[in-house]
């Protein structure tokens, strides 16, 4: 892969809130996914992260419709046939000593691009049930769920924009999601 190719391939992977409907992802290529996270970097290669995956349709519907999709976007509500096809539900294993933040960034961002490059679409989401998920998976006191990724085709033109007043996303008129995504001289402070 070239770095032009990986540029592009970060670029296009945006979060996304609207999926085709009748989509059939196969676990089996979740879990090949996650066989490739539980090799990426971990702090201090402590390894807290586990993960489910989530095929079953009236399990995928139950997350979707108990989860918030958009902060920023108090008018929109995703609709039923807008729901994703799977879910990936991050999970910190607390027995485990280990800066899960930072390894769920590195995984999170791993899976996504993961995803993308199989064609697939995803959306990671803070706001899912955490009760309903140590309930429907069994999980035990130290099993802490941090949060889902939301998984499908995408169904939404997705635009990278140049911040107006603040970088909170938003549609526009032609009902695309708009990311407000700061300039290089915004975010670089200095090249020493």
């Amino acid at each position: 892969m070239t770095y032009d190719n990986f540029k592009n391939l970060v670029k296009t992977t945006r979060s996304t809130r609207r999926f085709l409907p009748n989509i059939e992802i196969k676990k089996e290529e979740l879990e090949e996914i996650i066989d490739l996270v539980r090799v990426t970097s971990s702090a201090k290669n402590m390894q807290p992260l586990k993960y489910v995956t989530v095929t079953n349709k009236d399990l995928v519907k139950k997350i979707a419709t108990t989860a918030k999709w958009a902060a920023h976007l108090s008018l929109w509500n995703q609709k039923e046939e807008e729901q994703p096809s799977a879910f990936i539900i991050v999970i910190n294993d607390s027995s485990i000593d280990g800066f899960a933040m930072v390894d769920c960034g590195i995984s999170l961002q791993t899976i996504i691009l993961g995803l993308k490059i199989k064609g697939y679409a995803a959306c990671p989401m803070a706001s899912l049930d955490k009760e309903l998920c140590i309930k429907e998976f069994s999980l035990g006191k130290n099993l802490k769920p941090m949060l889902a990724i939301a998984i499908g085709k995408e169904a939404e033109v997705l635009n990278i924009v140049v911040p107006k007043d603040d970088t909170n996303y938003y549609r526009n008129e032609k009902d695309e999601h708009c990311v407000p995504k700061r300039e290089l001289n915004d975010v670089l402070l200095g090249s020493f």
